[in-house]
């Protein structure tokens, strides 16, 4: 495990997954991330995938390749490239592994950095190869509700800032796979959803994060808030065991999208919310938690 910290937070990772698992308020002597057993996983990186794919199977350049759910960066080992005590840059890199999946040279970092009250994550994806490089790269991090034990689950609340007009979910049928469908988020007052597990029986809840720059969890039970600063990410996702009661919730900054159900394998080409970078292309992408 690797840990870095400041006055304020301390930070656990594991260099499996390269995964946050604990953020702890130095103050109140709390973990703000989720480590109870009906879900296994803290804070996953999902590349170059997200979610499930059809048949578990996709289509690049007319070939066929086995993609397992969420992609292989989750499970494999992360080297430290770089560490100071409050930051760490971490990477993944192609090896004869992972080309069994995804037929790219590629370099997968993360830099993690704390900066008063905020954890600053930054991903980095190069494309080293000599084609266009086609992925999707998604956070996933899993947040105790409540916060520090201080009321239940349904005494919390999401606000999307800075007030979009109306929040667009995407359709999910069969669950997990998208339907290509897009409607207002009913569960939402404006911009504001009153948090209820019962939200969550149908699945994961996929969000159109174009006009949504954070998202803040909130209770009149605490004083302690999470605000998730996402402008960078055109999607997020919500979701929590599906006909259960866990204490908590995941906010997912998504830059790309589950495959939309199909009898076939999706093409990579065509895939709705792919990002692809050119040979020698760095693309990054960067989000911010305030822990307060």
């Amino acid at each position: 495990m690797i840990t870095i910290k400041n006055n304020k937070l301390e930070v656990e990772i594991d260099q499996l997954g390269a995964q946050i698992t604990h953020v702890v308020d130095l103050k109140g002597n709390f973990d703000y991330i989720w480590n109870g057993k009906a879900w296994k996983r803290h804070a996953p990186i999902l590349f170059p995938s997200i979610g499930r794919s059809n048949d578990d199977h996709y289509v690049v350049d007319g070939q066929t390749y086995p993609m397992p759910q969420h992609g292989f960066a989750r499970d494999l080992q992360w080297e430290n490239v770089r560490k100071a005590d409050d930051q760490v840059l971490l990477q993944l890199k192609a090896s004869p592994k992972t080309k069994e999946y995804y037929p790219f040279d590629f370099t997968l970092q993360v830099d993690y950095k704390l900066v008063g009250n905020q954890l600053l994550t930054k991903y980095s994806v190069t494309n080293n190869d000599k084609q266009t490089m086609p992925y999707a790269l998604g956070s996933h991090p899993g947040l105790n509700i409540p916060i520090d034990d201080d009321g239940v689950f349904e005494d919390y609340s999401l606000t999307f800032g800075p007030h979009p007009k109306e929040i667009q979910q995407l359709g999910i049928n069969p669950a997990p796979f998208r339907d290509g469908t897009k409607a207002p988020f009913e569960a939402v007052d404006g911009n504001v959803l009153k948090l209820d597990h019962k939200t969550f029986d149908d699945g994961l809840i996929i969000l159109d994060a174009k006009k949504i720059e954070s998202v803040t969890v909130s209770s009149n039970q605490t004083a302690h808030k999470i605000k998730l600063n996402i402008k960078h990410f055109p999607y997020v996702t919500l979701w929590t065991i599906e006909n259960a009661t866990e204490p908590y919730l995941c906010i997912e900054p998504f830059a790309g999208l589950p495959d939309q159900a199909s009898d076939e394998p999706t093409d990579w080409a065509n895939k709705k919310g792919n990002n692809f970078a050119e040979p020698g292309e760095t693309q990054s992408f960067e989000y911010g938690i305030e822990f307060s």
